[in-house]
């Protein structure tokens, strides 16, 4: 089942007020809270773009069409995270060429999730001049989650080397879930005395969402 997590996005003015948007994984587990729901739902009625976007996102657990509903409409609004999660919701109704469209408008905006899913979507059908266009400013912004997903999706595609890459660069920003994933591969090449170490420092490490 799908499900919802809160990610810290930096501060939008730089007076240190924190943005919080929720993105929909790949594959999660949870439920939203109806009282947050609820909640979300009034201010969003009251045309707050960003509560638009995370009811839209939190609702893909428990009703799609209006989740559907509010992605839209806060895209149409202008918000950035809402566009990587309307994509999603789209590729996972097999609407690849609506995801790629939004996912490519939300990417030229500079958002790290889209381009991981145009990435994503280019090394399942083989296109390696898109991969490549999208991968290094993935590497090159300060997002840890988009950076593992990406090297999960080149191992997962047979390209370990371009896996470790975005793992080392994740771990470079403290990401416990990057130094497991390379601890994996390294033990698959028998560098069992290098993994351990690294999943010992995964112990004390940041899981990065």
């Amino acid at each position: 089942m799908l499900g919802w997590f809160r990610r810290r996005r930096g501060t939008e003015d730089g007076r240190g007020e924190e943005i919080v948007s929720r993105r929909i994984p790949m594959a999660s587990v949870g439920r939203p809270v109806p009282a947050e729901l609820a909640e979300l739902e009034t201010e969003a009625e009251s045309g707050d773009v960003l509560a638009m976007a995370n009811l839209g996102a939190a609702l893909i657990a428990v009703d799609r069409a209006r989740a559907l509903t509010w992605l839209t409409r806060a895209w149409d609004a202008g918000n950035v995270g809402a566009g990587f999660n309307l994509g999603t919701l789209h590729s996972l109704a097999g609407d690849t060429n609506r995801a790629q469209v939004i996912w490519e408008r939300s990417a030229a905006l500079g958002d790290p999730d889209a381009m991981l899913g145009l990435v994503r979507q280019a090394l399942d059908r083989g296109d390696r001049a898109t991969v490549d266009r999208w991968a290094p400013p993935i590497l090159d912004q300060d997002e840890a989650y988009p950076i593992t997903a990406l090297g999960v999706a080149f191992r997962d595609h047979g390209d370990p080397d371009r896996a470790v890459q975005a793992f080392l660069r994740a771990e470079s920003l403290g990401d416990a879930y990057a130094m497991e994933y390379r601890a994996r591969l390294l033990d698959a090449r028998g560098a069992h005395a290098e993994a351990a170490a690294l999943r010992a420092r995964a112990e004390t490490a940041e899981r990065m969402m």
